[in-house]
């Protein structure tokens, strides 16, 4: 039997993921060995959430600078210690209550290191699964990466979500445009599609406005994988950022996730990310899955 595999990274310094948000992993993996829909028939594919716990190795100049900061960083250490022990203990804990496979491994990293060791981590599992909080850097720069260089799609969801987190995936909106990102993040989010009770495909007017033969072209593609979507043009007016923009949309109608395509560019050795690319990992209103 196929398993499909999340990859949950868990970062233990300066903030630690609560253990809130590792339950809201699990409760959506499990919602995917529910029957598909609408046909009843039982997944095939088990699920597996595998964690990372990176206990990050606290160093002089990446947090902080002075002269006389050595007791200061040796507290920070054993902070990041103790946050890695309690982040596994949650894990554990709350992997107990769900009939969902697991694992969980320690890594003790530098952050760069981190980094690059969860972006090769990334490129052997279905999907990364990134908890956010609002106003992060650091949180926003490591999905920023995962997105633009593992070559897999992310998860990423609200820790502090403004409404509540959805524990399966009952509507969902894809961001369609036509465009080559929009197109690999459709082709990833196909698990979750599928057991969608309504999918809404909505696409900007007022930014890549789409002829009707090719929205009505994107709802048969849908539908040969049993999908049945609706599709609507959507104007943005000039009062809202693209930002509010979705996030107007998402409350309106109610979206379990959104999926869309992760757009930027490089400018003198500088990653520009897209203005929606950047507002939804600034501030995502639910579970969001990008690909690039």
């Amino acid at each position: 039997m196929a398993t499909r595999d999340f990859l949950l990274p868990l970062v233990s310094y300066p903030k630690p993921p609560t253990k809130a948000a590792i339950e809201s992993v699990f409760r959506l993996s499990e919602s995917l060995l529910a029957p598909d829909h609408p046909n009843g028939n039982r997944s095939t594919i088990t699920q597996r959430v595998s964690a990372v716990v990176y206990e990050i190795e606290i160093e002089t100049g990446l947090y902080f600078e002075g002269a006389h900061i050595g007791e200061f960083l040796e507290r920070e250490a054993g902070k990041s210690a103790a946050n890695a022990q309690q982040l596994v203990r949650s894990f554990e804990e709350v992997a107990a209550n769900h009939n969902v496979m697991h694992r969980c491994h320690v890594e003790r990293r530098t952050p760069y290191d981190m980094t690059r060791n969860l972006i090769e981590a990334a490129r052997l599992h279905h999907v990364t699964v990134q908890p956010l909080r609002k106003d992060t850097e650091d949180q926003f720069d490591l999905a920023e990466k995962l997105i633009f260089e593992s070559g897999r799609p992310v998860l990423i969801f609200p820790e502090e979500p403004v409404r509540p987190l959805a524990t399966a995936i009952h509507t969902a909106a894809v961001a369609w445009d036509g465009s080559r990102q929009a197109a690999r993040a459709v082709a990833d989010a196909l698990p979750f599609l599928r057991r969608a009770r309504t999918v809404r495909a909505f696409t900007a007017t007022d930014d890549k406005p789409l002829s009707s033969a090719q929205s009505q072209q994107f709802v048969e593609y849908l539908a040969g994988f049993g999908i049945e979507a609706i599709h609507e043009d959507v104007k943005k007016t000039d009062q809202h950022s693209i930002g509010s923009f979705m996030e107007s949309y998402v409350a309106s109608r109610e979206i379990d996730l959104l999926v869309m395509g992760a757009y930027g560019h490089s400018r003198l050795r500088e990653f520009i990310l897209g203005g929606a690319t950047r507002s939804i990992l600034a501030n995502p209103p639910c579970w969001t899955l990008l690909s690039h």
